[in-house]
């Protein structure tokens, strides 16, 4: 089972309009709605009929369309809810993760060649008296995000005995590790909405999206406060940087929307701290977030410690 992070957001002086403040990737939180299947947050002001409280979804039962007295809409389909966050403070806004219904697919035009999918829509919050409604329209980001613990490591596994890859147990070279992810790939058949996968094989669906890119595992850039834009875009590694063997994709058995990437860490990896990231980079170049210097070309980087 992914826990998906609950962190609560400050208040805003605009906290008494209803509104959905933001559509997040429930892994990356990079701003935009995923695609049908995988998993979201949404922050909303403006429901004042909510009480205080962290509402979690059983989790024996499928998931609920109303958890907390909160109920998600995207473009008319109900989402099946995993968690609810109502603060003390009436100020605060609500947060919200949810399973995006596949209907949502409808909205999504993928580029192949260009700089990602485009989605035009709309979400709308309620607590079944104020509805916070937000339009989506324009371009998401193409890439999905590796679900990471507080301090930026890859929430991950040893292949060989499911045991959790940290600091002190890290992964080792030569070895296969499960990390992970949220709405890297489609997959084929669609992926199960308000229940866990069971033990069947999703494959992604590249006819349906393009593929992610090669996988990596590289020096993590460190800040350097006179680079611009993206100070990582100074100290990086070198652009033959090979890429990872990936054994499989598919989605995480006995889990809802969350996917799984399994993949071998080089023999020759030496020790240390890497970052690991999709990048479309034919020749590995270019750091996480970027591609020879192009913002956008690659997933944003979790941490994954070798030894």
């Amino acid at each position: 089972m992914i826990w998906l992070a609950l962190a609560a957001v400050g208040s805003s002086n605009l906290w008494c309009q209803p509104a959905v403040i933001a559509v997040l990737n429930s892994a990356s939180f990079q701003s935009g709605l995923p695609a049908g299947g995988a998993l979201a947050t949404a922050y909303a002001s403006g429901l004042a009929a909510l009480k205080p409280g962290t509402y979690l979804a059983p989790a024996s039962q499928p998931l609920p369309h109303t958890l907390g007295g909160v109920t998600v809409i995207v473009d008319n389909d109900y989402a099946p809810l995993l968690a609810v966050i109502v603060l003390s403070d009436a100020s605060a806004y609500v947060q919200v993760n949810f399973q995006v219904p596949l209907s949502a697919n409808a909205s999504l035009l993928y580029e192949y060649f260009g700089v990602g999918p485009s989605y035009s829509g709309y979400i709308r919050v309620s607590d079944g008296v104020n509805n916070a409604v937000r339009s989506e329209t324009g371009n998401v980001p193409q890439w999905g995000g590796f679900f990471s613990d507080a301090n930026g490591y890859a929430i991950a596994r040893h292949a060989s005995d499911a045991s959790l890859v940290t600091s002190q147990n890290p992964a080792h070279p030569g070895e296969s590790i499960i990390a992970y992810a949220d709405d890297f790939f489609m997959t084929w058949p669609q992926p199960p909405i308000a229940i866990p996968a069971p033990q069947v094989s999703f494959q992604p669906d590249y006819s349906r999206r393009a593929s992610p890119g090669n996988l990596y595992l590289q020096a993590y850039p460190n800040p350097v406060s006179t680079c611009a834009p993206d100070p990582g875009l100074c100290n990086g590694p070198a652009p033959d940087t090979p890429a990872l063997t990936i054994n499989s994709m598919n989605l995480a058995v006995g889990s809802v929307g969350v996917e799984e990437v399994n993949f071998v860490v080089p023999s020759n990896q030496p020790s240390g701290t890497f970052a690991l990231f999709f990048n479309s980079c034919a020749n590995g170049g270019g750091l996480p977030g970027s591609c020879g210097g192009i913002s956008g070309d690659s997933s944003p980087y979790v941490l994954l410690p070798v030894n």
